[in-house]
């Protein structure tokens, strides 16, 4: 566990969750742009379309760990220190923006939305990775298949507070990392997402929607193997399996229901990339 990775000239702390947070999200643009941009989308206003996204889905996330904790402040909403940032409150405030933004930028939203899928399955995996660094999000205890986490980490501080160990005590049990089994599910969900945008003819939105069904399903089979504090409860279930039945159910309907499968049109074809980006690929 490593919730500092090291420190800038000056002492300031550049913390392991944040770095690997931002690597996540600067990845995942980056694929998301390629794949609006061959689905005939203008340079101009993809990336106009991912910061507005990402800088409101990344706030969203924060804001709906804080609601779910009953400790929102809009102090503590600037601790950017601190690891909460919910996957579910990011993609649902990151949804919304995206079909406003994509009707002020006269953007197809199911398109672009498509496009952004992949990446944001990438994005998940590599962001789960620093949940690991900074020991939030773990699992049951297991002395077969656990892991110990340090003096200070939030599976420590939570196993003091539940009396499960002493204060004094150097490490906590041994429990599940279960952010690393989450972090295996986002990059298997990029291959499929992948593999499902480039299928020709098919409808816009099924790569968007498909990613909601899957994610919802296994976030909430997730769900079942964590056992960390402060995760929010809804409907006698945590918030995050309450959301991940109720989006999936929903995303499955516009899927299979005809009616509903209706109002998406055809996703077209794949387009090359624009001259310029061929004479710089060969530059």
């Amino acid at each position: 566990m490593y919730p500092v990775l090291f420190y800038l000239p000056g002492g300031l702390p550049v913390f392991g969750y944040g770095l690997v947070l931002g690597c996540g999200l600067a990845l995942a643009a980056h694929i998301g742009a390629y794949l609006a941009e061959r689905s005939g989308i203008p340079r101009s206003k993809i990336w106009t379309f991912a910061l507005i996204v990402i800088a409101v889905g990344f706030l969203g996330g924060r804001i709906h760990e804080l609601i779910i904790q009953d400790a929102f402040t809009p102090a503590e909403l600037l601790q950017l220190q601190h690891s909460g940032r919910t996957a579910y409150g990011g993609f649902l405030f990151a949804t919304a923006s995206a079909v406003i933004a994509s009707y002020a930028l006269k953007i197809p939203f199911w398109k672009i939305a498509d496009a952004a899928a992949p990446g944001m399955a990438i994005g998940l995996g590599v962001a789960r990775i620093g949940c690991f660094l900074f020991g939030c999000d773990y699992g049951f205890i297991s002395e077969r298949w656990g892991l110990e986490f340090p003096y200070g980490s939030p599976a420590w501080y939570d196993q003091v507070q539940a009396g499960l160990i002493p204060a004094e005590a150097s490490t906590s049990l041994p429990v599940f990392p279960a952010q690393l089994l989450a972090s295996l599910v986002g990059f298997v969900l990029f291959g499929v997402l992948l593999r499902v945008w480039y299928q020709r003819p098919r409808r816009a939105g099924t790569v968007l929607l498909l990613f909601f069904v899957l994610y919802g399903l296994a976030r909430s089979g997730l769900e079942q193997l964590r056992i960390d504090a402060g995760r929010g409860e809804l409907l006698g279930l945590s918030t995050s399996t309450a959301i991940g039945l109720t989006t999936a159910a929903i995303a499955a309907a516009f899927l299979l229901v005809p009616q509903l499968a209706k109002l998406r049109g055809d996703a077209g074809k794949i387009v090359e990339p624009p001259p310029e980006d061929k004479a710089a690929s060969k530059g």
